[in-house]
């Protein structure tokens, strides 16, 4: 699993756009919504269709979006299952 912590700095007045624009996208979900610092803190992670790395390049390119920049990471190996014949 590869999740990333982004804070998103958005144009004044369009935080809450930007919310929901963001909110859109495949793997993204905003958790914080800081209206006079016009701020957003969202988590990214990689769904069966896009890759994280993707949804943060899509969130720097949102017309809206001042800034967009990377506060944490993490990547785990998801271990699978043991297949066990009966």
């Amino acid at each position: 699993m590869n999740i990333c912590g982004v804070l998103v700095n958005c144009m004044p007045g369009k935080t809450l756009e930007m919310s929901e624009t963001l909110s859109s996208l495949d793997g993204v979900e905003v958790h914080h919504v800081e209206e006079k610092a016009h701020q957003l803190i969202v988590t990214v992670e990689d769904t069966p269709t896009t890759k994280a790395d993707e949804q943060v390049l899509a969130i720097h390119r949102t017309p809206g979006v001042v800034s967009a920049g990377l506060t944490y990471h993490s990547f785990e190996e998801l271990d699978e299952p043991e297949l066990k014949i009966a």
